[in-house]
């Protein structure tokens, strides 16, 4: 059962949060209700709850003032629900310092509302417990992160072909299947009280982003992708292409979520939307659309459509990065510093003296930039380090609007690079060799091929062969093979299933093959291990 803690100093709140739902339905068990922060505090050290439902002001310490010290002493759990009758937006900003899972306004409070928030926590809750027990599934659980990265890769045009844009969207679990898609492009104006840089603006923003995902997925399915701080896409499917039937309704979602933002954070939302395209391998010129547009909604500080006879914000075509985007592929993945540097220096001559290319100069560094964070193995990591004296790290990409400002982030982001790349070539590639063995064992069965695998890590398939040869000192079909049996070997021992039940379970086409390539590698058919396996029991036995 999950343990739920109760934290108000109202009485009747207590006893109402208790009968508002039927918890057990949840598999929830109230633990207990505390009626003061000191009361509540003790209560989270002795009981240790795994949701805890806090008024956020209460006698001896506030609701937040215990859930700042608990999540210093616990770390992520238990998860806060913070509850208050006050809409000022100092408490809900608040509320983000302190990581609360969810908040909540007792004077909007419903049995619906309620239900929806535990939901929520839960989910939030049973992801990081799985973290916590099964470390390898830290994969999955980033999930939301690699399907960033394939909006961002899609958004930029950096798939190099329709094949592997399916194999990562297959890989991801990403459903595209609707009539057709468009692109929102919104951007968050926080109000004056938050900071302009620092720890605080990074958590206001990341919970009005959760809040907006959380508002749109109410009302529809559709994909939120942060861009950087204070802009984020969204991939909305819509029945047709034929703006005249959905614009109308996409506006009343889009206005929806404002209003809510608004009211929670008290946040501006603005933003662009692209035209609808029915192929989605297609959605980069919807988002292209909606890049165009995007300066002409800042100047409305509204929503604004894109339509084929509106020039507003066309003048400039954005940057065509395919005739670069070989290149530099193959500049990251071989890590060949000197091309890397010229290919970078001459995007920069193609900007310089041009003020009015903004929109384009930082649509070419947003493609340079997601090139760097999808091919690398820790590039993320890197361009962070690159500009961690920045208010906004790389981020801040998108908030500049002076040339000059972009030109200077070009040449700090390719010195950057080159000078990390030239320190550590060899570990890069070790790094890379690494990602691709750990991915061979989470897909075991799959039947995998070097195309595949190639593929999905953005490399040439002949590149990729010769430099897993070379780091891991065996070919790439060869260790596939090696890691099958190894794993068929464990199963076998764990008694996981017959010979042809595990050859599925592997991705074999048959038992026979299997049993064929096992024999190959072991010296013995899977029958005769197994009979080896049943003697040396008998014999401990005995």
């Amino acid at each position: 059962m999950i343990k739920l803690l109760i934290a108000d100093d109202e009485t009747l709140v207590c006893v109402g949060l208790q009968s508002m739902l039927k918890w057990e339905q949840y598999n929830i068990e109230i633990v207990g209700t505390a009626h003061n922060g000191g009361q509540a505090e003790d209560m989270i050290d002795t009981l240790r709850p795994d949701i805890v439902i806090t008024d956020i002001k209460m006698p001896v310490k506030s609701g937040l003032e215990v859930a700042d010290s608990v999540r210093k002493k616990y770390g992520r759990i238990p998860l806060f629900i913070i509850l208050t009758s006050y809409e000022e937006f100092e408490y809900a900003r608040a509320a983000v310092e302190v990581q609360a899972a969810d908040y909540l306004v007792k004077l909007e409070l419903t049995p619906q509302s309620l239900s929806d928030s535990i939901v929520k926590v839960i989910a939030i809750l049973e992801d990081y417990r799985s973290m916590e027990t099964h470390p390898s599934l830290e994969y999955r659980s980033n999930l939301h992160a690699q399907r960033d990265k394939f909006f961002i890769r899609l958004f930029n045009n950096l798939f190099e072909n329709r094949n592997q844009f399916t194999l990562h969207k297959e890989d991801l679990s990403i459903d595209l299947s609707e009539p057709a898609y468009t692109v929102c492009i919104c951007r968050i104006t926080e109000p004056d009280s938050v900071p302009p840089s620092g720890d605080k603006l990074v958590a206001f923003c990341s919970s009005t982003l959760q809040m907006a995902k959380s508002t749109l997925l109410t009302d529809r399915p559709c994909f939120v992708t942060g861009l950087d701080l204070r802009n984020f896409a969204i991939t909305i499917p819509v029945p047709t292409t034929d703006a005249n039937v959905w614009v109308p309704d996409i506006a009343k979602l889009l206005n929806h979520m404002a209003l809510i933002l608004r009211n929670y954070f008290n946040v501006t939302i603005m933003g662009s939307v692209g035209y609808a395209v029915e192929d989605p391998y297609l959605i980069r010129d919807s988002y292209l659309a909606a890049r165009q547009m995007l300066p002409h909604a800042a100047q409305q500080n509204e929503f604004v459509f894109f339509t084929r006879n509106d020039t507003a914000g066309q003048e400039t075509a954005l940057f065509d990065f395919s005739a670069m985007r070989s290149e530099m592929r193959r500049a990251f993945e071989e890590i060949d510093i000197r091309a890397l540097h010229d290919i970078i220096t001459k995007m920069i001559e193609t900007f310089e003296g041009r003020p009015d290319a903004l929109v384009p100069a930082i649509d070419a560094a947003c493609s340079v930039l997601f090139m760097a964070t999808s091919m690398l193995a820790d590039g993320e990591e890197m361009i962070e380090q690159i500009f961690e004296n920045e208010p906004e790290g790389y981020r801040g990409i998108y908030q500049m609007h002076a040339m000059e400002d972009i030109i200077a982030w070009l040449i700090r982001f390719r010195d950057g690079c080159c000078e990390n790349l030239s320190s550590r070539k060899q570990s890069y590639k070790a790094q890379v060799v690494s990602n691709v063995q750990d991915y061979i064992k989470r897909n075991l069965d799959v039947k995998l091929t070097l195309n595949h695998v190639a593929d999905v890590f953005n490399f040439s398939p002949n590149y990729l062969s010769h430099l897993f040869s070379k780091v891991a000192k065996i070919n790439f079909v060869e260790y596939i093979t090696e890691t099958k049996i190894t794993a068929a070997k464990e199963m076998m021992q764990r008694g996981e299933g017959r010979i042809y039940e595990i050859s599925q379970k592997l991705g074999y086409d048959s038992a026979f093959y299997f049993s064929k390539v096992f024999k190959k590698v072991e010296g013995i058919s899977p029958r005769e291990f197994l009979q080896r396996i049943e003697s040396e029991m008998s014999n401990g036995r005995s």
